[in-house]
């Protein structure tokens, strides 16, 4: 999944669903089946783009129990504001990274 980490999910995907949307949609247009991609989505609609979960807008403490493998991190999403993108990296620097497997 791309990851972007937010103290409050539900509003940051209210403010920034449609940065990930349009990119969703973008990379939709010029894919054909057979290319495989991380950003892989049919949705329509933002509520359609969080349901997939190729997208996922996590709190520090949600990321680190998904218990993942690696992180991939998307802070500038769709043309997303800057400010954003740096505080979701700063969250992650600061809040996830430390509580990384040991």
């Amino acid at each position: 999944p791309l990851l972007h980490i937010a103290e409050d999910p539900d509003r940051a995907w209210a403010e920034y669903g449609g940065h990930f949307l349009h990119e969703a949609r973008t990379y939709a247009s010029w894919q054909s089946g057979d290319i495989r991609s991380a950003v892989k989505s049919a949705a329509t609609t933002v509520e359609e783009l969080r349901a997939e979960g190729v997208y996922r807008i996590l709190t520090p403490d949600q990321c680190v129990a998904q218990g993942l493998d690696n992180h991939v991190l998307h802070p500038l999403s769709g043309g997303m504001p800057i400010d954003e993108g740096w505080r979701s990296l700063h969250l992650f620097c600061e809040d996830v990274l430390p509580r990384l497997g040991d």
